[in-house]
């Protein structure tokens, strides 16, 4: 039981440092002029590899003597995408509230991508009417929300390749001959 609750509380530690980084980031993007640059914002990739593995190793090491599977790794590198992304989409709700500029911003990029991937403009109309109800701040978070979690799931599942580390089966090898010699 201790376990599990370790394992949130570390989860929501990483997820909440992880999710100030990412907000400062943001508002640093978004300071200069460059919140829609999807360039720079391809740029919370690493900071979410690093995060995750910072918080896989911390919470092996520390929380687990040093040994943790992949499904743990997995696991708790979901979870603290989790508070991330919680901490993400409560920052997005207060951008997209205080400036929704950046809402029509977002549509006019998506309509020039669909113009770009060569739709014609009555499909595009059609598809951005379609959007519309979906474009404003809540949700346009929720979707933030879930797509930062299953990003996270998608990273933690390769960095938990190189995080997992199975007990040390030589202590264990060792403390069975000190049984077996006690007999």
């Amino acid at each position: 039981m201790e376990q599990k609750s370790t394992f949130w509380k570390t989860a929501m530690t990483y997820g909440l440092y992880l999710g100030i980084v990412i907000t400062l980031f943001s508002v640093i993007l978004y300071v200069s002029g460059e919140a829609l640059n999807k360039s720079l914002g391809y740029i919370t990739l690493p900071l979410y590899a690093v995060g995750i593995i910072l918080a896989q190793i911390h919470y092996r090491d520390r929380e687990q003597n040093g040994s943790i599977s992949y499904g743990q790794a997995v696991g708790f590198g979901t979870a603290v995408m989790l508070f991330c992304a919680i901490i993400s989409a409560l920052y997005s709700l207060i951008i997209f509230k205080v400036d929704p500029s950046l809402i029509e911003q977002v549509r006019i990029a998506q309509e020039e991508a669909y113009l770009k991937n060569g739709m014609n403009q009555e499909m595009i109309e059609k598809t951005m009417e379609m959007t519309a109800k979906m474009m404003t701040p809540g949700w346009m978070a929720i979707m933030g929300l879930f797509s930062t979690v299953i990003m996270g799931t998608i990273i933690s599942l390769v960095t938990s390749i190189f995080v997992k580390r199975q007990p040390n089966q030589d202590v264990f090898d060792e403390v069975m001959e000190e049984v077996k010699t006690d007999e």
